[in-house]
C-alpha cells in the first residue's frame, strides 16, 4: 500500500475484489470523511490493452466526474512503481442490475425509467463533450442511491433513485468534444454496440447503444433484447441488430419510449441520437408521460 496514500488516508475492510484490483473503504485522516480506495497492480497485467486501460482509467475518471453529478466522482489518484490507488465516492447503495433484479421481473414504471435514463444521457453528455468515452456502460456499472428517492419522493408515488455511472476502466480518450475515434473490442456483450464487435473505429454514440440496452432492461423488468446460449451467440444476435419488443413484455409500454428505444438502439450510427439528443425527446422531457409536453408559445 502506498506511503502517500497511508499518510492522507486510513485503509479500512474490503469492500470487493475484481481481476486486477480490490476496493477498500478509506476514511480521510484530515476530514474523517469516508471513501472507496480502488488499488490495482499494475506489474500484474500481462496485456497491453490492460496496461494502458490501467493507466488511462484514473485520468479519464477524474476528467469525466469533476462537476459532474451524473458520475461517481474521483477525488485522488497515487501511483507507485507497481500499483494505483484511486480515491473515490463511497456509494452504499446497490448497482443497477442488482435494483432491477430486486423488483423480481416487475418492469420499472416509465416516469422512474425516464428519470433514470436521463441522468445517465447527461453523465454521457458531459463525459462526451468531454472527451471520454465510456465504452462500458451497463446495469452492473450505474450505481443508485434509493435513499436520496425516499426523502424527496411522494408516498403514493414511486420515487426514482439517484443514479451514476462508475468504473471508467474501459474508457477511452477520444478528444475534446468527443468527435475522436476509438478502437478495440471492449465492454459487455450484452451491451456492446455492433460497430464495437465488428471491429475497426467507432465514436462516442457505442456508449448510446448501450444506454439504449438498459432502458430495455428497465422496461421489460430485466429481459434483453440481445441474447444467445454464449457470448459468440450474444455478439452475433447484436450484429443482426433488430430490436423487437415482444408483447408479454411491452404491451404497457408508450410508443414514445419505444421510439426513443428504436433511435438508441439503431445500427444505423449516423441516425443514431446523440447522448444531448436524449436528453431532448418527448419521452425524457415529458418524464416518461408524467408531465405534458409545453407547447411552444
Amino acid at each position: 500500500m502506498g506511503a502517500e496514500l497511508k499518510r492522507d488516508y486510513e485503509i479500512g475492510e474490503e469492500l470487493g475484489r475484481g481481476r486486477f484490483g480490490v476496493v477498500r473503504r478509506c476514511t480521510c485522516r484530515a476530514t474523517g470523511e469516508a471513501f472507496a480506495v480502488k488499488s490495482v497492480d499494475r506489474s500484474q497485467l500481462a496485456d497491453d490493452l490492460d496496461r494502458e486501460l490501467a493507466q488511462l482509467e484514473p485520468k479519464l475518471g477524474q476528467l469525466a466526474s469533476a462537476g459532474n453529478p451524473g458520475v461517481v466522482r474521483v477525488h485522488a489518484v497515487y501511483e507507485d512503481e507497481a500499483w494505483t490507488h484511486t480515491v473515490m465516492d463511497l456509494c452504499s447503495g446497490p448497482d443497477l442490475f442488482e435494483w432491477v433484479a430486486s423488483r423480481r421481473g416487475a418492469p420499472v414504471p416509465e416516469p422512474v425509467a425516464a428519470a433514470i435514463v436521463a441522468q445517465i444521457a447527461q453523465a454521457l453528455a458531459l463525459c462526451h463533450r468531454r472527451g471520454v468515452a465510456h465504452r462500458d456502460v451497463k446495469p452492473d456499472n450505474i450505481l443508485v442511491d434509493a435513499a436520496a428517492a425516499d426523502e424527496e419522493g411522494d408516498e403514493d408515488e414511486e420515487a426514482a433513485p439517484r443514479a451514476r455511472l462508475a468504473d471508467f476502466g474501459s474508457a477511452a480518450w477520444v478528444g475534446v468534444g468527443g468527435l475522436g475515434r476509438a478502437e478495440g473490442l471492449v465492454g459487455t456483450p450484452h451491451y456492446v454496440a455492433p460497430e464495437v464487435v465488428a471491429g475497426g473505429e467507432y465514436g462516442v454514440k457505442a456508449d448510446v447503444w448501450s444506454a439504449g440496452v438498459v432502458m430495455y432492461a428497465l422496461l421489460s423488468g430485466g429481459a434483453l433484447p440481445f441474447d444467445g446460449e454464449s457470448a459468440a451467440e450474444v455478439l452475433a444476435a447484436v450484429m443482426r441488430g433488430s430490436v423487437r419488443f415482444p408483447p408479454r413484455l411491452f404491451g404497457g409500454v408508450s410508443a414514445a419510449a419505444k421510439d426513443l428505444m428504436r433511435r438508441m438502439i439503431c445500427r444505423d450510427v449516423w441516425r443514431r441520437l446523440t447522448a444531448e439528443q436524449i436528453l431532448a425527446h418527448p419521452w425524457i422531457v415529458t418524464g416518461g408521460g408524467a408531465r405534458a409536453m409545453k407547447q411552444p408559445t
